[in-house]
Parts: structure tokens; C-alpha cells; sequence
């Protein structure tokens, strides 16, 4: 037994998420965690997720409007491209000594999210007085989510998706929070909440001085289908290439690789599995023999067959691969997946080519090394052990009914 105060009522746990499903679907499996303890949980995002929400088995809480995210972007960001963008300060440092106009572009990336938060702050806070929640738990672009909690006076619990690069933006973050909470004449809001869930293996995180709750990242990708063709191993070493759910639709489609990297396996003996959006797939066009284009396949379906998976750098999939111990080759094309991809490589369980890099002949060689290296496997298997010697989401339901619910105080 932990020793934890055991509450007199099932806690109600506040979930919310804008509405990008890529910044949801990581907190789902302590929602499922939460559930299965007997607490109760409601999921609010705006009305676009709500299919998302309710496939993952919880209970959808519509609140502001839905915006039109290509608008959002063209106004707040004006023009500036995410690949101008500056990079993250090194990891653990602050932006503060930044020259205005450079910390102002990250401003402005930033502030797309802040976009978000501003239509849902009203109606997250009318529901909240309401349903009384004990806990908020937001994602962590999500900044309505700890306004909410300190207007409650509840814990507000940050549950961030990997490498923690929102920490690196602390200080404009810290911004946004402080307008949103002055709407509510609040002050001192902290942007980082009372306490951080963290599923990133720690060799992987960046230092700092936060309160943080380990927990063991566990694929979720929306629900899913078992394909026949993988319900026998692979005849041949199988690359996986994914581009995520979310890089092409906000850098269009000019950036995206994956015809390189086709190119590049095209004179290796591997099947290819491209796990990509529908989008993605349908502009390929036509693919080689060896290549095996699967639309929206989930990546915890595949990679336990994979010798190797190349990607775009997000949290979810570096982490994803990291659970299934596979050596990785990472080609990062925005700021964060390039802070992400340097923090994963420093591990050895991988390599990276920066976009400049990005040639036929270097993305095969790379594959080379990680098919027929034992290095990058072996240091693929030691962050896997890493990540799963971690507390599952159920494992820590205890610490967060604690924050909700301190222990009495005896004289």
C-alpha cells in the first residue's frame, strides 16, 4: 500500500486539450488509467475533437468555438514560416537573454496555440464552476487548462507528450498565461503547473527543477484494425517511414521527404511500410515493389516487425519506436522536432540528418549503418528498458488522487 489518503468519493478529473489530436491522444492512457480506478473524467476540447475524445472511450466536453487552423496561422503568424522559426535555447536554459526580434517569431509560434486557449477559456471555465472538477489536466499548449485550475483553486497537472520543449518556451508561454488569467483577475498563474507527467525516458529529458511524475509511455494512435499482412512476419528486414499526422498540413507539402527516402531504400533488400496520412499517401503516386503504403496504420501495429524506422522527429513517434526498441533515423524539419531529435540521438540509439542533409545517398547510407550496425539496436534496447522500468499510468493515479485530496493533518 502507498500510503496515500484514500478519498471519501471518486475524484473528477478535467481533461483538456486544443483541438489537435496529435495533443491529445498522449494523455489518453491515464485517462483510461483514471477510469479504471473508479474516478470519473470528462475530456474538453473544442467540437472538432470530439470524435477523437469519444473513439478514445471518454467523455467529450465541447467547449468555445472551433476555429479554421489555416486562418489562425496565416493571422498570428504573418507571414513567418515554422521553418524560420528560431531554435530552442539549449536544453534547461531560458530565452530571456534573446535579442526582442527573435524571441518575438517564437512569440508568434506560440501564440497560435494562445488563439485556442482564448475561445475556450469561457466556456472551460463555466463548465469547470459547474462539474466542480478536483484535478485539471492539460496538455501543455494548452494554457486555458491552468487559468481553469487556479480560478478553482484545484491542482493544475501538466502532462507533456516527450522532450519537454514547452519548458524551453517557458518564459513567452508564461506570457499568454499571465493575459489569459487577468481576464479572470488572477495573478501568478505558473504555465508549468503543480506538477509535470512525464513520459520521456530520462536520459532523453532536459534538466530543470520541476516537480515531475515519471510514467511509462504507452502507444496510442486512435483506434485500429489489424491488417492481414501483419499477421505473419516480414520475408525481409521492414523499414517503417512515417511523417507523423501534423508536419505536412503545417509546412505543406513541399517539405515533405518521403520520396527521398524511397529513393534511397530503393537499392536495399527491405520492404518499405509507409505509415502516413491518407493526404500523404495519396501523392506518392505510384511506389516501387518493395514498398507497402498503409494509410493511417498505427505505429504500435508495425514497429514490432521494423529493423528500422524513419520519421520527422514528433514526440510520439521517437517515443513510440523507443518502445519498441527499434534504431531510428530521424530527419527534423521544424523547431521542435529538431530539439526532440538532438535530445534522441545524444542516446546513441539513433541518427538524424538535418533537412539540408537530405540526399538519396545519405539517407541510404544512414539506413545502411542502422540495418547492419548491433550498436544502435543494443542502445535502441537499453532506452526501451529505461521506458518501461517506469511507473505505468496506473502506478501514479495514487500521487495525483494525493495532490487532490492531501492527507489530513493530525494534532
Amino acid at each position: 500500500m502507498s500510503g496515500h489518503h484514500i478519498p471519501d468519493r471518486p475524484l473528477r478529473v478535467l481533461m483538456t486539450s486544443w483541438a489537435w489530436s496529435s495533443h491529445y491522444l498522449p494523455l489518453v492512457p491515464l485517462g483510461w488509467a483514471l477510469r479504471a480506478a473508479g474516478h470519473d473524467v470528462r475530456v474538453a476540447s473544442q467540437p472538432a475533437l470530439a470524435p477523437v475524445i469519444t473513439d478514445s472511450g471518454q467523455v467529450a466536453v465541447a467547449v468555445g468555438p472551433d476555429l479554421d487552423h489555416t486562418e489562425v496561422h496565416r493571422r498570428v503568424m504573418a507571414g513567418l514560416t515554422l521553418t524560420g522559426v528560431p531554435a530552442a535555447p539549449a536544453a534547461g536554459e531560458s530565452m530571456r537573454h534573446w535579442a526582442p526580434a527573435r524571441q518575438d517569431r517564437v512569440r508568434r509560434v506560440f501564440g497560435v496555440f494562445n488563439a485556442y486557449a482564448e475561445a475556450m477559456l469561457d466556456d472551460l471555465l463555466a463548465y469547470a464552476r459547474w462539474w466542480r472538477p478536483d484535478l485539471v489536466v492539460f496538455d501543455p499548449t494548452t494554457y486555458a487548462g491552468p487559468v481553469v485550475a487556479a480560478a478553482l483553486g484545484v491542482p493544475a497537472v501538466r502532462h507533456i507528450h516527450g522532450v519537454d520543449v514547452t519548458y524551453q518556451a517557458r518564459d513567452v508561454i508564461g506570457g499568454y498565461v499571465a493575459a489569459l488569467a487577468d481576464r479572470l483577475g488572477l495573478v501568478d498563474v505558473d504555465p508549468l503547473g503543480t506538477v509535470t507527467v512525464d513520459p520521456c525516458p530520462p536520459r532523453m529529458q532536459i534538466p530543470d527543477p520541476l516537480r515531475r511524475l515519471p510514467v511509462r509511455y504507452l502507444p496510442y494512435n486512435g483506434p485500429a484494425v489489424l491488417p492481414d499482412w501483419l499477421h505473419a512476419p516480414a520475408h525481409r528486414r521492414r523499414i517503417c517511414l512515417t511523417w507523423g499526422t501534423s508536419t505536412t498540413r503545417l509546412t505543406g507539402p513541399d517539405t515533405v521527404t518521403l520520396p527521398t527516402v524511397l529513393a534511397a531504400a530503393a537499392g536495399l533488400d527491405v520492404e518499405v511500410v509507409v505509415a502516413v496520412t491518407r493526404r500523404d499517401a495519396e501523392a506518392l503516386g505510384d511506389v516501387a515493389d518493395n514498398v507497402r503504403v498503409a494509410p493511417d496504420l498505427p505505429l504500435h501495429l508495425v514497429l514490432p516487425s521494423c529493423a528500422a524506422l524513419v520519421h520527422q522527429g514528433g514526440n510520439g513517434t521517437l517515443l513510440t519506436g523507443v518502445w519498441h526498441r527499434v534504431p531510428q533515423l530521424v530527419l527534423p524539419r521544424l523547431p521542435d522536432q529538431r530539439f526532440h531529435t538532438d535530445r534522441f540521438v545524444a542516446t546513441g540509439a539513433g541518427l538524424a540528418l538535418p533537412a539540408e542533409a537530405v540526399t538519396v545517398a545519405a539517407v541510404r547510407a544512414a539506413l545502411v549503418e542502422l540495418l547492419d550496425g548491433t550498436a544502435y539496436r543494443a542502445r535502441a534496447g537499453q532506452l526501451r528498458d529505461e521506458s518501461w522500468a517506469m511507473p505505468t499510468p496506473a502506478a501514479i493515479v495514487a500521487d495525483l488522487a494525493a495532490l487532490a485530496t492531501p492527507t489530513p493533518v493530525h494534532s
